[in-house]
């Protein structure tokens, strides 16, 4: 084994260090490609021993000497504190490999607390760049708030929820954002996280109840009612008007249940119908009614809630509607009957809603009253008007608009605030022509390409959303495609674009395209391949490559050349890879009939986490044709189970029930799940001994079983 592979198994996985991964990498590749055996140098990198941390290395005294002096000069005493450190190999295999490098002298590179891992590794950098010649730091440019926000939306679009929490991270450190918008960022986390009752225990929660909130925040603040307070209280049979009051609705949330008509979700939905029928707001129970997704939800609401017989709010005064957060009711009472007294109460309803539908009649109202001299502006109706204001200016009808609108050459600094507000209530993507379609796409490219690319940045989750509900309607592809390629054109291709390619690019395949567009659409992940190759990106490669031995394929051929480009630039750095990865690799050769790299052994098995899963039984419910198969045949080459079984079932049965009780390991694919199996699943084991995948495929599995191992009790 030469030096650098020695080196390269020190160094071990570099996703633990999260976002300076990549920057990580490159240090070590720098050093390394001009290292000098014999020459009294060294190099400075991270190594997997205790304690962690980055450590000088040398082969002799005199390159140790050189090491701690550059670096004590550039680090400086406040920042580090260099501390020499003795090669135990007859006890650790890190320093066995360290030795077989010959590099028998270390020091350790102790950060000390007030220095945070950026600052510390920016220094290593420019002492690297400073001694081997570079030019500047040779890393990438560090994120501004705009391309981690893009991230943060993207990692709760695939349900990352480590990821989105290391980068809500970053984005606090930048300074960038209030601490009201910090917060609101807080309940869209914990809430596309479906982690309700930690929503709920937020030390800011009745301060944030009481304050003006974004649409977005209260449809997540109304499931986390749902979740917390109302759906236990629906199964035990209770009354509308008993849950409205046992819950102590009207007083904890009244300005949240109704904040929303209607609700985008089903729990939200269900919470508004509560409320409606309690309070006898029949009109709008009748608007939920019709929203419903399904007849399912339908005869659900009607079912639960012809529980008692709803009493009319006839005769209630639009002070009392105001005070039970019907604004609905407030805005309609007002418009029918337009009184300087609910001026006020009418405007605020409007904006405490988010809702766009009635605010232009409630400005024309007001400014009628103003200018009639019937109604006095005080401060705080002064700078509600201009909020409302800019509400109906900043309105939009739908997807077309939006779109015409961010691609113009004027500045748009609201375009990603209402397309996450409003594209909810606009009409289905999906039915709009294809001249129509086209125009979107086009708006699309302009704003990229312009002065609006932030607001396309920042509103990235819910552009691939869109397109991924239309992915199989063939007027859409250039919507589609345009979205692709502004995945793809991002400044830095970091993980959860790269997922969020991936996402995509797998409705689009789901959808079956003919063969032009899937060879032409596969080779453009091949060219995003290219650009990103690299140990670090080695997971999206296994994803890809699973995801297209997954989807249906027109073209063979042009499949096969994908996937043998994936693994022939992993075999050019699969010593940088974990047995896991390598594992993978293998197991996707061999099913395409490639050659692949093999499984090196490792020094020492029984360090390896996989040893856990020896004799243990493993379950996978999961949709996916060859999911069980596929998991078995690459768990296999780790350790040996007692089984690995799949399930596939569309509804509860009494097989999926037994193997969710019995498994050691519970691995549930949501991705590809039918809803009443998952239910199943739940009703005989807790969510929290249940692994959830965050990708799609095999090898979202594994990486998901892997990660539970880790943190599960030895």
């Amino acid at each position: 084994m030469t030096h650098v592979e020695s080196l390269q198994q020190c160094l071990g996985d570099l996703t633990r260090f999260g976002r300076l991964a990549e920057r990580i990498e490159f240090l070590f590749d720098e050093q390394v490609r001009t290292w000098v055996s014999g020459s009294s140098d060294w190099l400075v990198i991270p190594v997997q021993r205790s304690p962690q941390g980055f450590y000088v290395l040398s082969e002799d005294r005199e390159g140790q000497r050189r090491g701690r002096e550059v670096l004590a000069a550039f680090l400086g005493p406040a920042t580090t504190q260099i501390e020499t450190a003795r090669l135990m190999p007859e006890d650790n295999r890190i320093d066995r490999l360290l030795e077989l490098a010959g590099l028998t002298h270390l020091s350790l590179v102790r950060r000390k607390d007030q220095t945070g891992p950026e600052e510390m590794l920016a220094r290593l950098e420019d002492a690297m760049a400073t001694i081997r010649g570079s030019e500047a730091r040779a890393r990438p440019v560090r994120p501004s708030h705009v391309d981690l926000l893009r991230d943060f939306r993207l990692a709760l679009l695939q349900r990352e929820g480590r990821l989105a929490d290391q980068v809500f991270g970053a984005i606090q450190l930048t300074g960038r954002l209030s601490a009201e918008n910090l917060r609101f960022l807080t309940v869209e986390m914990l809430g596309r996280l479906h982690r309700w009752q930690e929503l709920q225990d937020l030390p800011y929660m009745s301060e944030l109840l009481r304050a003006r909130r974004p649409r977005a925040v209260n449809e997540i603040l109304l499931e986390m009612v749902w979740h917390t307070e109302v759906a236990a209280l629906v199964t035990a049979g209770r009354a509308p008007h008993e849950i409205y009051e046992d819950a102590d609705l009207g007083a904890r949330y009244g300005g949240l249940v109704g904040a929303v008509d209607v609700p985008s979700s089903e729990a939200g939905r269900a919470v508004g119908a509560i409320a409606a029928r309690a309070l006898g707001d029949e009109p709008r129970f009748e608007r939920l009614v019709r929203a419903a997704a399904s007849d399912v939800e339908v005869d659900r609401l009607n079912r639960f809630l012809a529980r008692e017989r709803p009493e009319p709010t006839v005769g209630a005064d639009i002070q009392t509607l105001f005070e039970r957060g019907q604004h609905v009711a407030v805005v309609d009472a007002f418009l029918d009957a337009p009184n300087p007294v609910a001026a006020e109460l009418a405007v605020e309803s409007v904006l405490d809603s988010d809702d766009p539908r009635f605010a232009a009649q409630v400005l024309a109202v007001v400014n009628a009253l103003i200018a009639d001299n019937r109604l006095r502006v005080g401060r705080r109706l002064r700078r509600d008007l201009a909020d409302l204001t800019r509400l109906v200016d900043g309105s939009c009808d739908g997807w077309l608009e939006w779109c015409s609108r961010v691609g113009q050459t004027q500045r748009w600094a609201d375009a990603e605030r209402i397309l996450r507000a409003q594209s909810a209530q606009w009409a289905d993507l999906s039915l709009l022509s294809a001249e129509e379609l086209t125009e979107a796409a086009s708006g699309l490219i302009n704003g990229w390409t312009g002065a609006n690319q932030d607001q396309i940045v920042t509103g990235l989750d819910i552009l691939c959303q869109a397109a991924a509900e239309t992915a199989g309607i063939g007027r859409a592809e250039e919507f589609c495609e345009a979205v692709l390629l502004t995945l793809a054109e991002q400044h830095n291709l970091n993980a959860p674009v790269r997922d969020a390619y991936l996402l995509l690019l797998e409705r689009i395949l789901e959808a079956g395209p003919a063969a032009t567009r899937y060879g032409e659409t596969i080779r453009g992940a091949a060219v995003l391949w290219r650009r990103i190759a690299a140990p670090i990106a080695a997971d999206w490669g296994t994803g890809l490559a699973d995801m297209l031995l997954d989807a249906p394929c027109p073209d063979p051929g042009a499949r096969i050349s994908v996937i043998s480009e994936v693994l022939t630039r992993c075999q050019e750095f699969h010593r940088r890879l974990s047995p896991r990865q390598i594992s993978e690799l293998a197991a996707i050769g061999e099913e395409c009939g490639l050659a692949h790299p093999s499984v090196p052994p490792e020094p020492d098995s029984t360090e390896s986490i996989w040893r856990a899963l020896d004799g243990k039984v493993i379950g996978l419910y999961s949709l996916l044709p060859r999911a069980a198969d596929s998991l078995r045949r690459r768990i296999s080459l780790l350790c040996s189970p007692h089984s690995i079984e799949g399930n596939a079932d569309t509804v509860a049965t009494a097989a999926l029930s037994s193997l969710a009780t019995r498994a050691d390991f519970m691995i549930v694919d949501t991705q590809h799940a039918a809803h009443a199996a998952t239910n199943a699943i739940d009703a005989v084991r807790p969510r929290g001994r249940q692994i959830f995948p965050a990708g799609r495929g095999t090898s979202a599995f594994l990486r998901a079983l892997e990660h539970a191992v880790a943190v599960s009790d030895p």
